[in-house]
């Protein structure tokens, strides 16, 4: 493959990998909780390279002169999104940034900053996607028909407080990883219960701006179809010529 089509294709590959996340991000932008997700691009180093494996003397060289390919990866922002009043009495927001409700799924513990809780067929506390709220005891259970939940992530049942909201704070974010469903995977160490501090009857929104991230969606299809069309017409020329070649003997 000569280098022209090797960097077209290069930068197609990365602008469609960034078209993947930017939609995703415009699909969550309604999302309590949600945090959006941006791409990290760098050179892929030689040694992970096929090339650097092939034997053959050149490949190292024309590697140091035009680069390589590039590998990819996603970061998460973390920033607070808006928050919001809703009157729902089962609606909570958090008010520290490092702070995340502590859920239980079939694959264990899991993190989410989405407070639109709801009350299953068992009487349990649990998010949208009906995974369990954790209280200071394990999964919430109500049983009376008033529920308020206060500032200090206390659970009054028919005027009774039956538990407590369950916060993790946690220092340093990059060991969370998404999960879908705004729910975050603990990758690593890290995490300490807090006492709550929470907005009662109120929800944190998706970090992501619409008319931004509908400008960047625009721009990086242009590119993909800019760059996908250079490949293109690359290989023609280089078609012509080989046949051109042909025909010249």
């Amino acid at each position: 493959m000569d280098y022209g089509t090797y960097s077209s294709a290069s930068a197609g590959i990365a602008y469609l990998r960034r078209l993947e996340v930017v939609t995703n991000n415009l699909a969550n932008v309604n999302t309590p909780g949600f945090k959006g997700e941006y791409l990290k691009q760098e050179q892929q180093p030689f040694e992970k390279t096929l090339a650097s494996v092939s034997g053959d003397p050149i490949a190292k060289p024309d590697h140091d002169r035009y680069g390589g390919v590039s590998q990819f990866s996603t970061f998460t922002d973390f920033s607070l999104g808006s928050i919001r009043q809703t009157g729902n009495p089962l609606d909570v927001a958090l008010k520290n940034p490092n702070d995340f409700f502590s859920v239980q799924t079939p694959q264990g513990a899991r993190f989410t900053r989405a407070g639109n809780f709801t009350i299953n067929g068992a009487g349990e506390l649990t998010l949208q996607d009906g995974s369990q709220v954790l209280g200071d005891g394990g999964p919430i259970t109500i049983t009376g028909s008033s529920v308020k939940i206060h500032a200090n992530g206390g659970i009054e049942v028919d005027g009774e407080v039956v538990g407590n909201l369950q916060v993790t704070r946690f220092s340093d974010l990059k060991n969370l990883k998404p999960e879908g469903s705004s729910r975050f995977k603990l990758d690593g160490a890290g995490g300490e219960t807090v006492p709550a501090e929470v907005i009662p009857g109120s929800l944190e929104g998706s970090n992501v701006g619409v008319i931004p991230s509908v400008v960047e969606l625009i721009t990086v299809n242009r590119a993909f179809d800019m760059y996908t069309r250079t490949a293109r017409n690359i290989d023609e020329m280089n078609q012509m010529s080989i046949n051109q070649l042909g025909r010249g003997r």
